[in-house]
């Protein structure tokens, strides 16, 4: 987790890991959370709390670094006077195909030791799909989000049960 100051402005974020998959969100302020991750690419923005499809934001998180990732001047990540946090997670690297599900991905990273992983693919809409995911057991934990379009998160948890999802 690391917490820092926007100033509108290219600003290199310093983490303590190789950041894959970041969470941005102002703290002071009712802007949306920003998600971005190395398998989509930079700049390349979803919303956690909107339905709104990828944002292509050109100055949002414009790299990702070995132990940085870098935000440009856009208000999501980096605007002057507010103040940001941003979660950080590892997975292992931009990501390959993967055809273990029924729907092959097109890009697939996985922290295995860390039970995280990244993946794009193409729905089919199939009900009782699967999805490769690259990780040793079942996910406990699964968000899905259309990129295209306006569409709502839909979340998995082992909890629900295997037939039962919910919408965020």
């Amino acid at each position: 987790i690391v917490l820092y100051a926007g100033n509108s402005s290219t600003q290199q974020i310093n983490t303590n890991i190789k950041p894959e998959f970041v969470w941005i969100k102002a703290r002071n302020a009712t802007y949306n959370h920003g998600l971005g991750d190395v398998v989509r690419g930079a700049n390349k923005l979803l919303q956690a709390n909107t339905p709104n499809g990828e944002y292509p934001g050109t100055n949002c998180i414009s790299a990702f670094g070995t132990n940085s990732f870098t935000v440009g001047d856009d208000d999501h990540v980096n605007d002057t006077g507010k103040n940001y946090v941003a979660w950080n997670w590892k997975a292992n690297g931009s990501g390959s195909s993967n055809t273990d599900g029924s729907i092959n991905t097109s890009k697939t990273s996985a922290n295995v030791a860390g039970g995280f992983s990244i993946s794009t693919y193409t729905g089919n809409a199939t009900e009782g799909a699967t999805v490769g995911h690259g990780l040793s057991k079942i996910p406990e934990l699964v968000l899905v989000k259309k990129r295209s379009g306006s569409a709502g998160w839909y979340m998995y948890h082992s909890g629900f049960g295997a037939t039962k999802n919910m919408e965020m």
